[in-house]
């Protein structure tokens, strides 16, 4: 296993009230505390308060200091707040209360704060206080999050899925063997039900015995926390089947041991759900595709390393080895790393399976509404594919961004010198699912052999003949259709440098990364198949070696486990950053100086800072909006 070292070179949302009246009953919740100023420009104010127990939103109103004169009422159910549009010049006071229900709190009022001038020092203990201050810059969260005022997923969080919530402010759950099932395993983790973050206090591989399938949402898995070199789930697929779930630092590596009932089988999948991120993942050995993700809504796969699907290995149609299908409603795949996949590198959506019909031809569930929309795929990485990169797109929409293609040695006569094999026509036992060319935007994509214009003068391959729609700006990515997403996005060369210098289960990249990852680099492959395939196209996880081993020992942050009062941030974190090792404090939020993580999600991402810092540099934060 190699450690990655990095030197750095350098949920819910907000819901403004349609009418200024607050609920009549009994004041029974308490009223927020340490309202202050966290930023001032000419016209704007943001306030920040701690959050009151019990407390479902706050109402906030901004008044003058002057005369108390009502400026604007807003209703938030985070605890942060900005107003903009203000008078430059002008002295304001931010009055909030708690509300529960129909019940409240008295207001409770900030310090008067002007427009344009600096916030208030002697009265703001965040950026007077040198421990917190120093805390906060330790955590190297990326500045261009602090526009945002709010919570993401964690900090690097990007595109439709970037304002997931997961677990927050649940229950701890530690897996504490690698069993199958039972006390202590991920499956049972993942089947017990509500808000839930898991954490690892062992490292190795855990062979599944049937389907992992994550039905309950509300979750965040939290790969990063395990110790050494990590968590491998094998043998079994892994299904997302639920609402709301974060994933992140794990890997799925299926394999294939000759039993029929894998046949069609993903590494993992998921479809027909909302509010998903999938961040840092290291997924391959599928019998299917590696890792499909299409007809999600608000959804996110980023940073991920999809590679070595097995070609001709035990899938009834025969030869597979697809990299995956991507698509959905404001769906984001961006810093992904494909290579060593015979085909769909990636399929660009599927129409069929937005729309299921019965024997008769009748639709018995259509979901082109609900979960068919804009795509965004940029700065990923395909790397030797055999058969076909990226295609498909039938009735579809897609942004295809600052890609960088690199045929290799399975390539040869096939090097697709174009960025999308755009389909127009799908067809099956009768039903017409396609029948339109997608409609394309396409920028700043590279071919290491460049694009064929004679033949693709729209670097386009129109499979259908004539042409489609070639789009003049980009389209929106908004989670729920309304609330802007960004991504980072990178000039397509240092796209290359950043996705295979960081994705995957990266903190401690496996020998499976390290290897693929340097035949990237290198143009080149180490394995050949099994059964037939050639040119680093695999057959069997035995074609190069198999699963490696995982130890507990290898250096890692994670590796201090003693949690003396259980709530998944370890000893050494809260003594470092002044917490409490004796009492439960994960929901509070003592590090994050803007109020928007918790004491556990700060830890989590402690554990990653480098990396996220690192992978961003020389990118631009981009708004999809």
């Amino acid at each position: 296993m190699k450690k990655i070292f990095v030197i750095l070179t350098a949920g819910l949302f907000a819901v403004t009230a349609c009418q200024e009246h607050e609920p009549e009953t009994g004041m029974v919740l308490d009223s927020p505390q340490n309202i202050i100023c966290t930023e001032s420009t000419e016209n704007s104010l943001a306030f920040s308060w701690d959050a009151v127990s019990g407390a479902e939103q706050y109402a906030v109103r901004l008044v003058t200091a002057e005369n108390e004169k009502s400026v604007e009422l807003k209703y938030e159910t985070g605890t942060a707040a900005e107003f903009t549009g203000l008078d430059s010049g002008v002295s304001y006071v931010c009055m909030v209360r708690a509300i529960s229900g129909m019940d409240y709190s008295p207001f409770a009022s900030s310090a008067p704060v002007t427009t344009g001038e600096p916030v208030p020092g002697p009265d703001d203990p965040q950026p007077d206080d040198p421990d917190a201050g120093d805390a906060y810059a330790a955590m190297k969260i990326p500045q261009s999050e602090d526009e945002h005022k709010e919570a993401l997923a964690f900090p690097g969080a990007e595109g439709g899925g970037m304002y997931t919530t997961g677990g927050r402010g649940g229950k701890v759950i530690h897996v504490t063997n690698l069993n199958d099932s039972g006390a202590g395993s991920l499956r049972a983790a993942i089947e017990e039900s509500g808000p839930r973050t898991i954490v690892f206090d062992v490292a190795g591989r855990i062979h599944l015995q049937s389907e992992l399938r994550i039905r309950n949402g509300n979750l965040t898995i939290a790969g990063q926390t395990a110790p050494g070199d990590g968590i491998c789930l094998s043998g079994q697929t892994v299904r997302v089947d639920a609402d709301n779930v974060i994933i992140r630092f794990m890997r799925f590596r299926l394999g294939y041991d000759g039993d029929p009932d894998a046949d069609g089988e993903d590494a993992i999948w998921g479809r027909y759900h909302d509010d998903i991120i999938i961040d840092h993942c290291s997924m391959s050995w599928s019998v299917d595709e590696v890792g499909s993700f299409y007809a999600n809504r608000n959804f996110t796969l980023q940073w991920c390393l999809l590679s070595e699907a097995l070609c001709e290995s035990g899938h009834s149609k025969g030869s597979h080895g697809y990299g995956g299908i991507w698509g959905g409603r404001n769906a984001s795949f961006h810093h992904n790393l494909l290579a060593h996949n015979n085909s769909r590198n990636a399929r660009i959506d599927h129409p069929q399976i937005y729309v299921q019909v019965d024997d008769q031809g009748n639709v018995t569930k259509d979901y082109r509404e609900s979960h068919r929309g804009h795509v965004d795929y940029r700065n990923n990485v395909i790397y030797n594919w055999g058969d076909n990169s990226t295609y498909g797109g039938e009735n579809g929409y897609f942004n295809i961004v600052g890609n960088y293609y690199k045929p290799g040695p399975a390539s040869e006569g096939k090097e697709r010198r174009y960025f999308v094999d755009a389909y127009r026509d799908y067809e099956k036992d009768g039903v017409i699912y396609g029948d339109k060319y997608p409609e394309l935007y396409l920028e700043g994509n590279y071919h290491t052999l460049g694009i064929d214009k004679g033949k693709y003068p729209d670097d386009v391959y129109w499979h259908h003949g004539g042409s489609g729609t070639l789009l003049s700006a980009p389209l929106s990515i908004k989670a729920d259709d309304t609330q802007t997403c960004w991504t980072t996005t990178h000039p397509v060369q240092s796209a290359y440098t950043a996705v295979t210098g960081y994705a995957g289960a990266s903190i401690v990249r496996d020998d499976v990364d390290e290897r693929v990852t340097g035949n990237v680099l290198d143009g080149d492959y180490t394995y050949e198949g099994s059964n037939g395939s050639t040119g680093g196209i695999i057959d069997s996880q035995n074609d190069v070696g198999g699963w490696p081993e995982y130890s507990a020992d290898t250096d890692n942050e994670a590796n201090g486990k003693t949690d003396t009062d259980g709530d998944g941030i370890p000893d050494w974190f809260e003594e470092k950053f002044g917490l409490d090792t004796a009492a439960d404090d994960a929901d509070g939020m003592d590090i994050d100086i803007h109020g928007r993580y918790t004491n556990l999600e700060m830890y989590l991402h402690y554990l990653v800072r480098d990396i996220v810092a690192a992978q961003t540099e020389g990118g631009t934060y981009t708004s999809l909006g």
